[in-house]
C-alpha cells in the first residue's frame, strides 16, 4: 500500500510542474495502464501503478482547470455575471478614500455565452454596498485571466490562483452591482459568522495591531495586517502564526482531545466509546477550520488530522510515517495542485521532521524535549526559509518558544470562546476579548522597541541553490543524532554555502552587460549589471509605505545575485509607478550616484538629471543623460530622465514617460544622437508617446514594453503597437513574457531570454 501511495503522490506532484498537458486521451490511457499495473503483486509494479494514476488524476484536474479559464477574446470586455458570494469580503480603503471589498463569487450565469466558462472569480467592488456571504448578486464586470508577475526569486501569484481554483478576476464599479436575493439561512453561514466576528473585533477599544492579530487568529481575516506589522513579526520569525494553519488546528485539536479523554474516563463506567477523544478533536478542528474559511492551510491540516485519527481508530497506531503518507495522498487527491505552495511542503515537512526528532528524543526529560524541539524547528526553518522566503529569523527559537504556547493556550482559546459568546449574545464577550488581547498589548511594544534598536538585525536574508539548501537541512537533521560527534562536526560545515552570496550563473565579466527589464506590472524597473557594477533605473510601483515592487520583486532579485550596493540609482520621475520603492531600495542598498527627474521625492542625497552628463564603467559601458536640461516647471512625465547607454557600439535608450511633445524636442536637439538598437517604449505604450517622428529618428531593432497585463489604462495603445511594429523588427512586453533579460557580449549577437518561458507551467 505504501508503494502505491508513494507513486500516487509523486505522480500528482509532478504534473503541477509540467509545461503543457496532453489531451484527455492520454489521461484515459494512463488510467487504464495504472489499473492494469495495480493487479501485479510486485512492489515496483504497485509504485508504477500509483505513479500512472497520480499523473492521470493531475492531468484530469489540470485539463478541467484550463477549460474553465476566461477566453482571451473576453479579457477586458464588459460582462454580466450573477452568482453567490462565497468568501469573507476583505475590506480596505483606497488612498482617495474609496472603499474596496474583495471577495470570491461562485458564478451561476455569465453573459455573453461565448465568454462562459469561469466557475469561481475573484472580484474587487468599489462602492458603498456591503457584500454578505451567501447573497446572490448580479454584476457588470471587466474580467481578466488569473495572471501574476513572473520574476526570478519572487512569488508567483498565478500558482496561488491555480491552487485555489480562481478562474478569473475582475473589478466592479459602484453603479454596476445589484443584489438579486438575500442569503439562504444555512448557505455560507460560516462565512457570515466570520464576517460578524471580524466586524466586532474591528470595533473593540484596542490597539489597531492587536485587533488585526485577533482578526487573523480568530477568523483568518488579514485585512488589518499591513506590511509594517508583517515585517515586524517576520523579524522574530513568528509571522507564520498569523496564518491559521496546521499549528493552530493541531493546538485546538490537542485541547479537544484532552477534553474528550476526560469525558471518556468519566463515562467509562457507562461504556463510553474509545473513539470519543479523536472525534472531539476532529469536531473542534473542523469548527475552527470553518471559522478560518476552510483555507488551503486549514484544509491540509484537517485532512492530515483526519488521516491520523482514522488510522488510530483502525488500529494503525505505530505507523506514523504511513499515516503521514496517507494524509499527503488525501490532500493531493482532493487538490492536485496543493504542492505548488510552500504551505504543503512546510506542513508535511514539519511533521516529518518532528517524527525524525522523536526517534532520537526517547528517554529525554520533558523540559529538554520541549526546548530541543523549538531549537530544532527554528534551525530547520533557516534552510527552508531560504528556499521559500529567501531568509530566516535568528530570534525564531526563543520567540516561538514564547509565542506558540501563549497563543495556543491563552490567546486563541479565549478568542474562540469570546466569539461563541458574541454569537450567542452573552455579555461576557467584551471581557473575554480583553483577556485574549492582554498579552498581545504588552508584547507588541517590546517587539517594536527591540526592532528599533537596530532594524533588520534579527532577520537574515539567505540565498542558496538546491544543493546548498539540501546540505543545510541535512546538517540540522544530523545534529540531533546523539553520540555522533564527528558526524555533527562535519555537518556543522554544511550550512556555510547558504550564507554566502549566490547567483546560479557565473559572475559577469566587466565587458559583458546584463540588462533585466523586470515584470513589475504597470510600472518600470530596469537593472543593468556588468562586473561588480549595478545600475537601477526606476523602482516600480506600489505603496511607498507598504507593499511595493521594490520589496516584492527588485530586492529579492538583487539579494539573489549577491548585490549589496548600487553604482547608480536613477528615478526617471516621481510618479508612483516608477518611484514607489525608492526608500526601500536606499534603506538596504547604498547608491554612489543618485539621480532623479522632476521633483526630488524620496532622494534627499540625490541630484537632478542634467542633459549632457555622462560617465562610464571599467568594461567600456558609457552612460549619458539626454533629458531634461535646465528647464523648470516641466510636467511630471516630460521631466523624466532619458538615459542612453552604449555598450561596444550597441545602444540602449530608456526614455521614462516622456510624451510626444518632449520626444519632438529631443529629436530637434539630439538628432542622430537618438539612434538606438534597443528602446524601452515611453510611458508603457501610451497613446501620448512613441510618436512617429521619434521612432523614425531612434530606428530601434527591438522595442520593449513594460506594462501590466490587461491594465485599466489600455497600455499599450493599439495605434502605438502599430507604429512600433512598423518601426522595429521585434516588439516584446513584460506582461506576456515576464522579466526579460538581455545579455550584450562584444562581438556576439544579442542574447534574449524570457522568464515566463523559462518557468513555463501549464497553469500559467
Amino acid at each position: 500500500m505504501r508503494s502505491w501511495m508513494s507513486g500516487l503522490v509523486v505522480g500528482i506532484i509532478s504534473v503541477g510542474w509540467w509545461p503543457a498537458l496532453p489531451g484527455n486521451f492520454f489521461t484515459l490511457l494512463a488510467s487504464l495502464a495504472g489499473v492494469l499495473s495495480l493487479r501485479q503483486g510486485q512492489r515496483g509494479a504497485k509504485c508504477f501503478s500509483g505513479l500512472l494514476l497520480g499523473c492521470a488524476l493531475g492531468m484530469a484536474h489540470g485539463n478541467a482547470l484550463l477549460q474553465h479559464r476566461l477566453p482571451e477574446s473576453c479579457v477586458g470586455s464588459a460582462l454580466t455575471l450573477s452568482g453567490e458570494v462565497v468568501s469573507l469580503p476583505r475590506r480596505s480603503q483606497m488612498p482617495d478614500g474609496t472603499p474596496r471589498q474583495r471577495f470570491e463569487l461562485l458564478v451561476r450565469n455569465l453573459q455573453p455565452l461565448h465568454c462562459a466558462g469561469p466557475r469561481r472569480v475573484l472580484l474587487s467592488y468599489y462602492g458603498p454596498q456591503a457584500m454578505v456571504p451567501g447573497e446572490h448578486w448580479r454584476f457588470v464586470v471587466q474580467l481578466k485571466k488569473p495572471w501574476g508577475l513572473a520574476n526570478p526569486g519572487s512569488f508567483n501569484l498565478q500558482s496561488w490562483f491555480a491552487q485555489t481554483g480562481i478562474d478569473a478576476r475582475g473589478t466592479v464599479r459602484r453603479d454596476q452591482a445589484r443584489q438579486i436575493s438575500a442569503a439562504n439561512p444555512f448557505y455560507q453561514a460560516h462565512h457570515r459568522a466570520r464576517a460578524r466576528i471580524s466586524e466586532r473585533i474591528s470595533g473593540l477599544p484596542l490597539d489597531a495591531d492587536v485587533r488585526a492579530i485577533l482578526q487573523a487568529l480568530t477568523v483568518a481575516d488579514k485585512s488589518g495586517i499591513d506590511s509594517r506589522l508583517w515585517s515586524l513579526l517576520q523579524q522574530f520569525g513568528v509571522n507564520h502564526l498569523l496564518v491559521i494553519s496546521g499549528l493552530h488546528i493541531g493546538l485546538v485539536a490537542a485541547a479537544a482531545y484532552l477534553i474528550g479523554g476526560s469525558l471518556q474516563r468519566l463515562g467509562a463506567c457507562m461504556g463510553a466509546n474509545r473513539s470519543l477523544p479523536g472525534l472531539c478533536a476532529l469536531l473542534m478542528a473542523g469548527a475552527y477550520a470553518a471559522l478560518a474559511g476552510f483555507s488551503l492551510a486549514t484544509q491540509r491540516a484537517l485532512y492530515m488530522l483526519a488521516a491520523f485519527i482514522f488510522a488510530d481508530l483502525l488500529g494503525r497506531r505505530g505507523r506514523a510515517s504511513g499515516n503521514l503518507l496517507l494524509a499527503a495522498a488525501l490532500v493531493l487527491g482532493l487538490n492536485p495542485l496543493a504542492a505548488l505552495g510552500s504551505g504543503f511542503w512546510l506542513s508535511f515537512g514539519a511533521v516529518a521532521a518532528l517524527l525524525w526528532l522523536g526517534q532520537w528524543q526517547r528517554g529525554a526529560g520533558r523540559v529538554r524535549r520541549v526546548a530541543g524541539t523549538h531549537v530544532f524547528m527554528a534551525l530547520l526553518m533557516l534552510p527552508l526559509g531560504a528556499w521559500w522566503f529567501a531568509g530566516g529569523s535568528l530570534a525564531a527559537a526563543p520567540a516561538n518558544l514564547l509565542m506558540i504556547p501563549l497563543l495556543g493556550v491563552w490567546v486563541v482559546p479565549v478568542a474562540l470562546l469570546a466569539s461563541v459568546c458574541f454569537l450567542l449574545g452573552s455579555s461576557m464577550e467584551l471581557l473575554l476579548w480583553q483577556v485574549a488581547a492582554w498579552p498581545l498589548q504588552h508584547i507588541l511594544p517590546v517587539a517594536r522597541w527591540l526592532d528599533q534598536l537596530s532594524p533588520g538585525w534579527m532577520y537574515w536574508h539567505l540565498q542558496g541553490g538546491a544543493v546548498a539548501i539540501f546540505l543545510a537541512a541535512c546538517a540540522v537533521l544530523l545534529l540531533v543524532i546523539p553520540g555522533a560527534k564527528r558526524l555533527r562536526l562535519i555537518a556543522a560545515l554544511f550550512p556555510l554555502p547558504l550564507v554566502l552570496p549566490h547567483d546560479p550563473r557565473e559572475p559577469l565579466p566587466q565587458e559583458h552587460t546584463r540588462v533585466t527589464v523586470l515584470d513589475v506590472g504597470q510600472g518600470t524597473a530596469v537593472l543593468l549589471q556588468a562586473g561588480g557594477r549595478v545600475l537601477l533605473y526606476d523602482t516600480g510601483g506600489g505603496d511607498p509605505a507598504g507593499s511595493n515592487m521594490a520589496r516584492s520583486v527588485i530586492l529579492p532579485l538583487l539579494r539573489r545575485r549577491g548585490v549589496d550596493s548600487l553604482d547608480t540609482l536613477i528615478v526617471s520621475h516621481p510618479d508612483l509607478d516608477h518611484a514607489a520603492g525608492v526608500r526601500d531600495v536606499l534603506r538596504l542598498l547604498p547608491a554612489a550616484r543618485q539621480l532623479y527627474g522632476g521633483a526630488q521625492g524620496a532622494m534627499p542625497q540625490g541630484r537632478p538629471c542634467l542633459a549632457g552628463e555622462s560617465w562610464s564603467w571599467p568594461g567600456g559601458q558609457i552612460f549619458q543623460i539626454l533629458s531634461p536640461a535646465m528647464e523648470t516647471a516641466l510636467p511630471s512625465n516630460n521631466a523624466s530622465c532619458v538615459l542612453s547607454v552604449e555598450i561596444d557600439g550597441y545602444r540602449l535608450l530608456l526614455p521614462g514617460d516622456i510624451e510626444g511633445s518632449r520626444e519632438r524636442q529631443l529629436v530637434r536637439y539630439w538628432g542622430e544622437g537618438l539612434l538606438s538598437d534597443w528602446l524601452l517604449a515611453a510611458h508603457h505604450g501610451s497613446r501620448t508617446s512613441s510618436s512617429q517622428t521619434f521612432l523614425k529618428m531612434v530606428r530601434p531593432d527591438l522595442v520593449v514594453l513594460s506594462h501590466g497585463y490587461a491594465n485599466r489604462f489600455g497600455h499599450p495603445h493599439p495605434l502605438v503597437m502599430q507604429r512600433l511594429q512598423v518601426a522595429a523588427d521585434t516588439v516584446i512586453g513584460t506582461a506576456a513574457s515576464g522579466a526579460l533579460e538581455f545579455t550584450v557580449v562584444p562581438g556576439q549577437p544579442l542574447s534574449i531570454s524570457s522568464y515566463r518561458q523559462e518557468l513555463r507551467r501549464y497553469w500559467m
